[in-house]
């Protein structure tokens, strides 16, 4: 066994301990998380599922063969992970990446989900993974401590602010790498309304109130809405019977329905969410756009749409074409990717390994 081997070896050990179902860190961890009404214990046990399924050993060393993982290759570089906290664990990846390069790690922990990512940096920890007491709720702890590269998701806008508050608390420079994610909708193609098609196409749109970059806003479909809006129904019930929403959205919503309604605009209203036959760029929550078209629709809405576009998702006889520079990802996988997959097409290993490596 090589000494990479080893390394990975080390980290899927301390995962699997961290998952252990008599972990007593990660059982409170999710007890405060629920008590305190920040994610539903659905969507937290629906998370940690996929993630027993996808970190296991076998996927950390695709996942490293496909990044060109290097032993050690960010030995002694600082790097700042700043985690959004939108989804329950949704920074894991980043503190992966830095783990398995052996870099530095520091994380900013975001206050809506403040207790469930530190109880894996703790056992990291534990395995002299990372550092002790270098993660906090706080960015001005950080202050004065320049880092190499900096890790974070947000809107084009929200960045301009971010790198504000980095540069004058001094932890990074105009110089300092930094990767922002900016993606925050998915597109799926479906061409019949199959059962398991149907289930898949639900738990992708309406998993985690559809509040994910990952989560599905505008389908592409070859019926109407109308045709197909009674029976699609029928699986949004199901899905919440055993996921309940937990958000629920404002007053402005309903506005919306009203006035579609007004307009005749072809629409599902159901109560917490809306879907409506149009198409426009998703920036509302609890909203989806349902087009009736073919490929040469999809084709033509991801290059519209591409600058705010993270995946594109379909059946079978589609997965693996690519459409622009996305690749057509599996609709079952939509909210349980691999470990390996490109947050907006890039590889975190990869980056990093490439800008900060050999600075």
């Amino acid at each position: 066994m090589s000494d990479l081997q080893k390394h990975i070896a080390r980290v899927s050990t301390a995962i699997d301990e961290w998952l252990q179902p008599d972990n007593a860190d990660l059982k409170k961890a999710i007890d405060q998380t629920v008590e305190e009404d920040l994610f539903s214990f659905e969507d937290i046990k629906h998370q940690i599922l996929v993630l027993k399924s996808t970190l296991q050993q076998k996927n950390l060393e695709i996942w490293a063969k496909r990044s060109g993982l290097q032993l050690n290759s960010l030995n002694q570089k600082k790097i700042l992970c700043l985690h959004a906290g939108n989804l329950p664990l949704v920074g894991l990846q980043d503190l992966l990446a830095v783990v398995l390069a052996g870099g530095n790690y520091h994380g900013k922990i975001s206050k809506k989900d403040p207790h469930l990512l530190p109880s894996l940096l703790s056992k990291f920890a534990e395995f002299d993974l990372i550092k002790k007491k270098q993660w906090s709720r706080h960015l001005n702890e950080f202050a004065g401590n320049q880092m190499d590269a900096v890790l974070f998701a947000g809107s084009e806008s929200s960045s301009v602010e971010v790198k504000s508050s980095l540069k004058s608390l001094k932890i990074m420079d105009e110089f300092t790498p930094t990767l922002m994610r900016t993606a925050h909708f998915s597109i799926a193609f479906i061409e019949d309304n199959h059962p398991q098609t149907m289930e898949d196409l639900t738990e992708a749109i309406f998993r985690y109130g559809g509040t994910g970059c990952r989560s599905v806003a505008i389908v592409v479909a070859p019926f109407h809405l109308n045709d197909e809006k009674c029976g699609y129904t029928d699986y949004v019930e199901s899905f919440w019977l055993k996921n309940p929403q937990h958000k629920k959205p404002d007053e402005s919503l309903f506005h919306r329905y009203a006035y579609n309604r007004a307009l005749e605009i072809p629409q599902a209203w159901l109560n917490d969410f809306l879907i409506e036959q149009n198409v426009s760029i998703p920036n509302q929550k609890f909203l989806l756009f349902w087009v009736k078209g073919d490929m040469n629709t999809l084709e033509e809405l991801v290059e519209k749409y591409r600058n705010g576009l993270q995946s594109v998702y379909s059946t079978a006889d589609h997965i693996g074409k690519e459409i622009r520079t996305f690749r057509i990802e599996p609709l079952s996988q939509a909210q349980s990717p691999p470990i390996w997959w490109k947050p907006d097409q890039v590889d975190t290993i990869e980056w990093l390994q490439k800008k900060v490596a050999h600075l």
